[in-house]
C-alpha cells in the first residue's frame, strides 16, 4: 500500500474518531453548537494535506484537533 493512501486512510479515521468523542461530549452538556470549532479543526488540516501532501501538513492535524477540543472544553464549560 502506498505510504500517501495508508496517510488519507489514518487521517481520516482519526478525524471522524476525534469528530465522534467530541460531539459525544458536547451533546452530554446540551452545548452542541459548539460542534462547528472541532469541524473547522478538522477541515483545515484536511484541505492543508490535500493541497500539499507532506510531513508538516500532516502534523498540523493533531495540533489544530488539539487547539480546538482546547477551545471546546474551555467554552463547554461556561454556563
Amino acid at each position: 500500500m502506498n505510504t500517501l493512501v495508508l496517510a488519507w486512510i489514518l487521517l481520516l479515521a482519526f478525524a471522524f474518531l476525534n469528530n465522534y468523542i467530541v460531539y459525544r461530549l458536547l451533546r452530554e452538556r446540551q452545548r452542541t453548537e459548539l460542534m462547528w470549532i472541532s469541524t473547522v479543526a478538522t477541515v483545515v488540516p484536511i484541505g492543508l494535506f490535500a493541497l500539499w501532501p507532506g510531513a508538516l501538513t500532516l502534523m498540523s492535524f493533531p495540533l489544530l484537533q488539539s487547539l480546538g477540543m482546547l477551545l471546546i472544553l474551555r467554552l463547554a464549560q461556561k454556563p
